[in-house]
């Protein structure tokens, strides 16, 4: 695929950035990024759009290294939120409960349990897998996105934040999977110890209630924070 010229960098990540072209969004990868993960990704997308829970389409190209995908207006929730903080947690645990209820049944989203072990070592899997079949085993499983944080939530432009009342879209579903909830809460505690720790409170008191709500354990909790730290450490 060629660009004409009038692309413009709208993002820009370790494997891809993504330009807007002509009215959409084209996301454009490393050539040394493996197809058949890209391909893996749209697979991901038309699933998540059967579940109701993303509107935005992926389309093939002729380049296997090109996603084009429907344009999403806004901008991301991270720039809103030193604005109205409270609220920002709040419409980050209004997401979590908006995909957590979403129907899975009849889906092609894989387990976690299914993919956890593909890029670990012996020693790894012996401390990764076995506290996944425990948690799933414990807790009901559902779509978990695997990657909810402020710059995967898009809200529209020069809207005032407040989490009862704004829309959102949920963007970058690559790393979703079927599993417990808790490991979709305890990866974006991972991420928030990684890249922000001042904000780990404020992240555990919005999202607790429901966490509770669900019979989770707090040690249960962070049993799964040490799986989803381990599996970050190989991304």
């Amino acid at each position: 695929m060629t660009f004409d010229g009038s692309q413009k960098i709208i993002g820009k990540g370790a494997q891809a950035e993504v330009l807007l072209y002509h009215g959409f969004a084209y996301k454009v990868y490393n050539q040394s990024y493996p197809a058949e993960w890209i391909a893996f990704e749209k697979q991901q997308q038309q699933a998540v759009n059967k579940s109701g829970l993303c509107p935005v389409k992926y389309y093939d190209t002729d380049d296997s290294h090109i996603i084009k995908m429907d344009l999403v207006e806004g901008d991301q929730l991270e720039k809103s939120v030193p604005k109205a903080p409270e609220e920002g947690f709040k419409l980050l645990a209004k997401a979590f409960r908006f995909v957590h209820e979403a129907d899975a049944s009849d889906t092609t989203i894989p387990p976690l349990s299914a993919t956890a072990g593909l890029m670990l070592s012996d020693e790894e899997k012996s401390e990764v897998l076995p506290a996944i079949e425990r948690l799933s085993q414990k807790y009901k499983s559902c779509i978990c996105h695997l990657d909810m944080h402020f710059l995967n939530i898009m809200i529209p432009n020069d809207t005032a934040l407040v989490a009862d009342k704004i829309n959102y879209t949920i963007i970058d579903w690559m790393n979703t999977r079927i599993a417990p909830p808790v490991f979709d809460y305890a990866r974006t505690y991972v991420i928030f110890n990684e890249f922000a720790k001042e904000a780990l409170e404020f992240y555990k008191a919005a999202v607790w209630p429901d966490v509770q709500a669900l019979g989770i354990s707090e040690e249960d909790f962070f049993e799964a924070v040490k799986v989803c730290t381990v599996l970050r450490s190989k991304e």
